[in-house]
């Protein structure tokens, strides 16, 4: 027969204070302003970097198609004959906007 009492582990005491242990947020949020996410941020930055990309790229597409295409477009006589004349007045206008300024 055991004699005595048993052992019994001691509880650890209860902690009565009251928000002692309670950590408030790093920040707080309202309602009418909230705070927006870095993410949200980096993504508005984002999407402005693409767009401007995108419209530089098509851009220079254009360009370097336009400068490709311009001595291999198949133009009628009619259309050839009207592209010479105006390219023969813009020449004649710079002539003679290059002689006026030189006098």
């Amino acid at each position: 027969m055991a004699q005595g009492k048993l052992k019994l582990k001691k509880k650890d005491p209860v902690n009565n204070k009251k928000g002692a242990n309670k950590k408030g947020e790093a920040f707080s949020r309202r309602k009418r302003a909230p705070i927006q996410s870095k993410k949200h941020k980096f993504q508005e930055s984002l999407k402005l970097q693409q767009a401007v990309s995108r419209t530089l790229n098509q851009k220079n597409e254009d360009d370097i198609r336009k400068l490709v295409y311009e001595g291999q477009k198949n133009l009628s006589q009619a259309q050839q004959a009207v592209s010479e004349h105006h390219k023969k007045k813009t020449n004649e206008t710079q002539q003679a906007g290059s002689s006026a300024s030189s006098k």
